[in-house]
């Protein structure tokens, strides 16, 4: 059987990364070393979101892709843009399901999605 059980982020700087991601998916529990930083549920359940520290990060090769699904999804795109993510662009397929391609700090993209 397998099962995910990290989505790890290469980056220059894993405290602000991991600082953004646990208030975007509200992750309260967290470790950190000199190389990596994890955010978790309190459980420790799986996934978990890491992030490891790399001396220069690339514009693609080592890019992280999340779809994320939200209830509300143009509140969710205001408060993660508090947090310190840009919005990019808005993308409608077929004229029903609409998704807003957002990047984090670190520049990596992320999709935020209409249930």
């Amino acid at each position: 059987m397998l099962f995910l059980r990290d989505v790890t982020f290469m980056t220059t700087d894993p405290c602000r990364m991991a600082d953004f991601w646990a208030a975007a998916l509200d992750l309260t529990d967290r470790r950190d070393d000199e190389v990596e930083t994890i955010v978790a549920d309190v459980d420790w359940s799986y996934p978990r979101l890491t992030f490891q520290l790399v001396a220069a990060s690339s514009a693609r090769a080592r890019q992280m892709h999340l779809d994320l699904t939200a209830d509300d999804r143009r509140a969710e795109v205001r408060r993660l843009q508090s947090l310190g993510a840009k919005e990019l662009r808005h993308v409608t397929r077929d004229g029903t399901w609409t998704w807003t391609v957002m990047a984090d700090p670190d520049g990596n993209e992320f999709c935020v999605t209409d249930p």
